[in-house]
């Protein structure tokens, strides 16, 4: 009882003190409050807790125009799109992955020629196919040798679908001595496919630098499309590439030596026609990027199909297409090309029929053989 009393008188001290304390600080504060004043601020705190709405948000500070201002300020920059480091200061170009290295490439293009932004687009995915053009020489050079040998290779194919398993090593072990013998590197026909990183990256840029939009981009276009961050109106960029690819496809590929039957030509000719209503909502940043690969890859083809540079970088020359002795001629339409896919999967399926019956008869007579009291002695 003493201790606890002793306790109580001195935090009853330290409050009387610690009050004094604060009443020097803040002398126009009267702590000698009566009951009815303390009732009536005690009524006119309720009060006000139950003041409309309306009458609270007309008190309440509007922090919309402050956040939009910071907003602004943090995308915003003194540095023009001419100078190296603007892509930087708006957020764009960082990192190591394609699209930042497509965005730097971009700045670095326009910065360095001064040309409009549709130009430095176009400059850039000519430098940067051009330094991928020896993948390309490679992969025609190994689709040239493939041509040779198509007729024994498309036989060992066909062997391998509808035979069996032994025989499907066989054919497969024909196949690889057969393409060891003409120098054929399977991996090289797959060099193309190195660009598709590439691709991505220069439609991710495209599309960032148009959705920002980046300094210039609503003006620095050309003829029809002179607002890049805006779609294509007369959707002419999306044409002149589906008429292009076309070209292209028909010529041979971006190699040159694709040998295609017709009814592959068939489809390759309305195909790209098609991608003008998925990429008629897209900027025309994107589309100009995609008609200058479209171009470019259409004088590769037609480079790497001329006779004399063949000659030069030791391509071996394209041969036609030939076909075995008694063979089948390639499907020319679409259903014959059905009915043949349709064909190959009864016999795969005949095939396999036979040798799940083989085995449950070898089965059945092992165990009828066991249930004879046969015992084999070593």
């Amino acid at each position: 009882m003493l201790k606890f009393g002793v306790t109580r008188s001195t935090r009853s001290l330290n409050f009387k003190a610690s009050s004094k304390y604060a009443a020097s600080l803040r002398p126009s504060l009267s702590y000698n409050m009566s009951a009815g004043s303390i009732s009536s601020a005690v009524f006119g705190v309720r009060y006000n807790s139950s003041a409309p709405t309306s009458e609270i948000k007309n008190k309440l500070t509007d922090f919309s125009a402050e956040n939009s201002s910071v907003v602004s300020d943090m995308v915003t920059t003194t540095m023009r799109s001419d100078e190296l480091g603007y892509m930087a200061s708006i957020g764009l170009g960082e990192g190591w992955g394609p699209t930042a290295l497509i965005t730097n490439i971009l700045e670095i293009t326009h910065v360095y020629t001064g040309l409009p932004w549709w130009a430095s687009i176009v400059c850039a995915t000519f430098a940067v196919r051009t330094m991928m053009f020896p993948l390309y020489v490679k992969s025609s050079a190994n689709m040239a040798k493939m041509s040779r040998v198509k007729p024994q290779v498309d036989q060992l194919m066909n062997e391998m679908r509808s035979g069996t398993n032994s025989e499907k090593m066989a054919a497969m072990s024909q196949r690889n001595k057969l393409y060891k013998e003409n120098d054929i590197k399977t991996l090289h026909s797959f060099l193309p496919m190195l660009q598709l990183p590439i691709a991505y990256g220069f439609f991710q840029a495209t599309r960032n630098m148009a959705n920002f939009p980046v300094e210039g981009f609503t003006t620095q276009g050309a003829y029809w499309f002179e607002n890049l961050t805006q779609a294509d109106p007369y959707l002419g960029l999306q044409i002149l590439t589906a008429l292009v690819v076309t070209g292209m496809m028909r010529g041979g590929g971006e190699t040159g030596a694709q040998t295609m039957n017709p009814m592959v030509k068939k489809v390759m000719t309305y195909l790209p026609f098609l991608s003008i209503f998925v990429t008629y909502n897209l900027s025309a940043s994107v589309l100009v990027y995609f008609a200058a690969n479209a171009v470019f890859s259409f004088f590769q083809s037609l480079i790497l199909k001329n006779k004399h540079f063949r000659k030069f970088a030791a391509i071996p020359p394209i041969q036609p297409p030939i076909t075995v002795p008694g063979g089948k001629a390639p499907p020319a339409s679409v259903s014959e090309w059905w009915n043949e896919y349709n064909s190959n999967l009864k016999k795969q399926a005949r095939s396999k029929m036979e040798q799940t019956n083989k085995k449950l008869e070898a089965m059945e007579s092992r165990r009828q053989n066991k249930g004879d009291g046969f015992i084999k002695r070593h």
